[in-house]
């Protein structure tokens, strides 16, 4: 199994969790590793890659696409263009303040 996800980043204070977890996307507030969260549902062979950086230039490249088309975007999208343009700041803004991580994720099924 493969599949990409964002976390809060590891060794936070509790104020940076609870602000990493605001500006990050829902269901990013859990406060146990990525890697233990595999262990414990009984993965094998887990592999945790950082592309954080490569996340971070695809969502510097969504926000400015949407900004530069903007006067197209806003009639179809509604009240929904600023939230997305906001949220997609917010997680930029995140990763630079080293609060939330993109990361790779693969394992494999226990054998049996």
């Amino acid at each position: 199994m493969a599949y990409a996800t964002i976390v809060v980043a590891e060794g936070l204070s509790r104020s940076q969790h609870r602000r990493a977890a605001r500006m990050g996307p829902r269901a990013v507030s859990s406060t146990r590793p990525i890697g233990a969260l595999m262990e414990t549902a009984g993965f094998e062979a887990i592999e945790v890659r950082d592309v954080t950086e490569d996340f971070t230039a695809t969502a510097q490249a969504w926000f400015d696409a949407f900004a530069t088309r903007s006067r197209e975007l806003r009639p179809v999208l509604r009240n929904e263009f600023d939230d997305r343009q906001k949220g997609r700041k917010e997680m930029i803004a995140a990763v630079d303040e080293g609060l939330i991580q993109r990361l790779l994720v693969s394992a494999s099924a226990p054998s049996q």
